[in-house]
């Protein structure tokens, strides 16, 4: 089959999507790979009546409780930064709190904390307990622990690495002259292996070793691009929103009309609105912690939701704006283009 065998549904999905009140948890049961492959992810994941209710309350109030703890952490994260001198010259010369993206990764943890937290009241009422949140043994923690690893590289690059070294030739260059890796390549190095275990993670043995490599490949890609384009205010979390907002839509399209539950992706979606007008004014900087935080979920959400064909098409498209980067820059690619301009510049100050 051209998408793989196909992924057998998790231990306790069937059961879950018969269970009462366990709202946050039947956002997560899995499709089978195969399912989301033929464009069948809404028929694999549908709900109807008093289920899909549940599913809808439950999911709106943990997007609540992300929302205010977002609006109430933003503050406190600029204090942090602010008192402990993370700060850097942006590129009008102005000196800014650098690492908003502490805010996206405290959001993620926090709703690892409510999904557990309900878990263990559904396992308190025994409401049923065959049909627990057991997704959280797969893809949803990898995902959580993948992405926390992404951020702490992201985060030590910012704090001792050399903005001087740029690109795969400097990277290399750097280690000719002085026999040391630059933090840039041991970055690379993290990168491909949390997108590695991500990428195993999501698929069984009988999967072909291509796909698993190709979605690594989609993976590392993504994460290193949205750092790449994140040397202007806003460029980073508009590609990202864009890019969300384009998967959704072909899922829809793909799904039938089912909107693809994605949960994990949700937090770094509220986190990156309430940091975007800070960004997009260039009154903070994401830091390369929060910009590849960006590129690790948006590379989870498309291969997770998308065909292999348009994640091959991805992958074609990520490489080019990587050559586009080596040779010359993506700033002047977009400055070119009078829409891509228009676009970057709408909402900076």
């Amino acid at each position: 089959h051209r998408c793989g065998a196909a992924r057998p549904a998790h231990r306790g999905a069937g059961r879950a999507n018969h269970a009462p009140g366990n709202g946050a948890g039947l956002a997560r049961v899995h499709a089978s790979r195969q399912a989301i492959c033929r464009g069948q992810l809404g028929a694999a994941v549908s709900l109807e009546g008093e289920e899909a209710a549940m599913v809808l309350i439950g999911s709106l109030l943990d997007l609540m409780v992300i929302a205010a703890a977002g609006r109430w952490l933003l503050p406190h994260v600029l204090r942090f930064l602010e008192g402990h001198r993370q700060v850097e010259m942006n590129y009008a010369g102005q000196v800014v709190p650098r690492g908003l993206g502490a805010l996206l990764w405290l959001l993620l943890w926090l709703q690892e904390l409510v999904l557990q937290l309900a878990n263990r009241v559904i396992a308190y009422w025994q409401l049923d307990p065959l049909t627990r949140m057991e997704s959280l043994e797969t893809n949803h923690q990898v995902f959580v622990f993948a992405a926390s690893l992404i951020f702490l590289l992201g985060w030590t690059d910012d704090l001792i690495g050399s903005k001087a070294v740029k690109g795969l030739k400097g990277h290399y260059r750097y280690w000719k002259e002085t026999k040391t890796f630059s933090m840039g390549a041991v970055k690379a190095l993290g990168i491909a292996t949390a997108a590695g275990w991500l990428a195993l993670s999501a698929e069984n043995e009988q999967t072909p070793i291509w796909w698993i490599g190709g979605q690594m490949l989609l993976l590392m890609l993504m994460t290193n691009a949205l750092n790449l384009l994140d040397v202007r205010p806003g460029r980073s979390l508009k590609f990202f929103f864009t890019g969300v907002m384009t998967v959704v839509v072909v899922s829809l399209w793909l799904a039938g009309g089912s909107i693809p539950l994605v949960f994990p992706i949700w937090p770094v979606c509220l986190g990156g609105y309430l940091v975007y007008g800070m960004d997009v004014r260039g009154k903070g900087m994401l830091g390369d912690a929060g910009a590849n935080l960006l590129g690790f979920t948006l590379g989870y959400t498309v291969i997770m939701t998308l065909p292999w064909e348009m994640q091959c098409l991805i992958v074609i498209v990520l490489i080019l704006l990587h050559k586009q980067a080596e040779v010359s820059s993506i700033t002047a690619l977009i400055e070119r283009n009078r829409f891509l301009n228009w676009l970057d510049r709408l909402g900076r100050t």
